[in-house]
């Protein structure tokens, strides 16, 4: 817990860094003008997608785990959501989230076997969904930001080689048993000679009945076609919804004219390009990936301003309510 209330410090002084850096080049004035004369409409439906965001993760965790458990709640599965959100938002490539739902899908009562083959099964259907989005989009729209951004095409590559190297991971280790089974123990073993597992015996056991608990679940959801599928539009409209939000930001500072598929996939594209970032939140480097694909539709005097509302949104939301979420859970927090 110590590195998380680092992490939560380093993003909260991220944000006053941030705050600070638009008064010194606009100035106190400008910025409280720019945030005077928004068009509060187009910021509740900003702020409305991120909490559909929030909504649509919990209804996709939700079909995954009645997969095992046919009386899952919605309301577990949303507290459960915005604990990972939380941690993703505070760690480095968001890899806090999914141990800290695994933990608390646990203490809800699900076995580690069944939560792990979930939390699994929804991040193999995330993963696969937004890289074939952002592969349609890359098709669709590349053209007109290599155009007009210097070496942005590259960034975006590498993002997507990285998304797409996940995936063929995750198929590999959900589909070839003994494969997985092997590189286990072979990583059994050498986490043994660095002497960091005492009971190398024990783990093995346990590593050996969670895998084929994993795998003998994963055939459960290749026969559950209908919760699979349901997953699958939940995922693209939860992406959709999370890609407007900066067209929304765009049209509350009351300019017009960008093409909304252009802004989608900007930030898709921004998506992609904080994958390879390692701070925290990918902070920092969200800020420079928006400013880069949004400075050319926003006008420079509030492209600032928008980065801050964006991330106020998107990323500070998600501490701000994970954190309350995880605070209710006090078997999580302890």
């Amino acid at each position: 817990m110590k590195n998380y209330k680092f992490n939560l410090i380093l993003g909260i002084a991220s944000a006053a860094i941030f705050i600070l850096l638009i008064v010194f080049t606009h100035g106190w004035m400008d910025l409280i003008h720019q945030l005077k004369h928004l068009q509060i409409e187009w910021i509740v439906a900003a702020i409305f997608s991120m909490v559909l965001y929030w909504v649509f993760e919990a209804k996709i965790l939700q079909n995954t785990v009645f997969l095992m458990k046919k009386d899952y709640k919605f309301k577990e599965a949303f507290k459960v959501t915005m604990i990972g959100q939380y941690f993703n938002s505070i760690t480095p490539f968001a890899s806090g989230g999914q141990p800290m739902q695994l933990y608390a899908l646990i203490k809800q009562g699900l076995g580690a076997g069944k939560s792990g083959s979930a939390l699994m099964i929804k991040f193999i259907i995330y993963q696969t969904i937004l890289t074939i989005y952002s592969l349609i989009l890359i098709f669709w729209k590349i053209n007109f930001f290599k155009r007009n951004t210097s070496n942005l095409f590259y960034l975006i590559g590498i993002g997507f080689a990285v998304h797409a190297s996940v995936i063929i991971c995750l198929i590999i280790f959900s589909k070839y048993r003994k494969l997985t089974h092997m590189f286990i123990m072979v990583f059994s073993k050498i986490l043994a000679k660095l002497r960091l597992v005492k009971n190398i015996s024990k783990l093995e056991i346990g590593i050996n009945d969670n895998l084929d608990q994993f795998h003998d679940n994963m055939q459960i959801a290749k026969h559950s076609k209908g919760l699979i599928v349901k997953a699958v539009i939940y995922t693209i409209l939860q992406l959709t919804i999370y890609f407007i939000i900066p067209y929304f930001i765009y049209l509350s500072f009351g300019m017009k004219g960008a093409n909304v598929g252009s802004m989608i996939a900007g930030t898709a594209f921004i998506m992609m390009i904080t994958a390879v970032i390692p701070s925290p939140g990918a902070m920092g480097g969200a800020e420079g990936a928006f400013y880069m694909c949004f400075s050319l539709f926003f006008a420079s005097n509030n492209i600032m301003a928008a980065i801050l509302l964006w991330r106020l949104i998107t990323f500070y939301s998600c501490i701000i309510f994970g954190f309350h979420s995880l605070k209710k859970s006090k078997d999580v927090s302890s």
